[in-house]
């Protein structure tokens, strides 16, 4: 019986490690040339195993496209601070404008990092770039649980920093030009490391790009940067 009991354990264990080997691959191809452009063939040939494998996993493509979309927005802590904690947060800064200030230098430095020093979801970030320049039939999934929470945690900074007299739209459109500036950093960022000389985003570099962000964002939203 134990000897039964272990191989059953073994197989398991290589179900699930052939699992991520098709939703790191399949993250990295739809990334690169987005879920309708990649073909089956390419797929399974870059991930290894034969065509049934994926069906038995997830059902075909499409299947695995959700899983990789589902797998990015069950981590959207990791990328976008909780409404809550922004809120925590600058009712401990007051209306003390340096205080203020360090709450959006932390809820940047949070996003930067999220964005770029995550290996495990790097290549989903771009997925939901391109989700946003060319939706799937899973846009609305993706707007519902991670644009829209992920926006509330934004504009709960905006508002809570800029003057009280600021309308809503001009909320809506400082919010969207912080996320595109952060953003930027991730779809452009072979152009950016080779203007910066760099090799890749490593650990330095990103914390660079954090501090400089940090310090511009401030100064947008009128703020002391220093």
């Amino acid at each position: 019986m134990p000897p039964k009991k272990a191989k059953n354990l073994n197989r398991k264990d290589q179900g699930e490690e052939t699992r991520q080997i098709l939703m790191k691959t399949g993250a990295r191809l739809f990334a690169m040339h987005g879920f309708h452009a990649v073909s089956m063939r390419e797929l399974v040939g870059e991930a290894g195993v034969n065509l049934s494998t994926v069906s038995y996993h997830f059902g075909g493509k499409f299947g695995l496209y959700e899983a990789i979309i589902r797998f990015f927005i069950d981590r959207r802590h990791t990328v976008s601070p909780a409404t809550e904690e922004v809120f925590k947060r600058l009712e401990r800064a007051g209306h003390d404008q340096q205080e203020m200030g360090k709450v959006v230098s932390w809820y940047i430095t949070m996003l930067i990092h999220g964005f770029l020093d995550r290996k495990e979801h790097i290549w989903t970030s771009f997925i939901i770039s391109r989700e946003l320049a060319q939706p799937t039939e899973l846009f609305p999934l993706l707007e519902k649980e991670f644009f829209t929470p992920s926006f509330h945690s934004l504009h709960a900074l905006v508002s809570g920093v800029l003057p009280e007299e600021t309308d809503y739209e001009e909320q809506v459109m400082t919010g969207h030009a912080i996320i595109a500036m952060c953003v930027k950093f991730l779809e452009d960022h072979r152009l950016i490391i080779k203007r910066l000389g760099w090799e890749e985003y490593d650990e330095t570099g990103i914390s660079k790009i954090a501090k400089v962000l940090s310090k511009r964002t401030r100064g947008f939203l009128g703020l002391p940067m220093e």
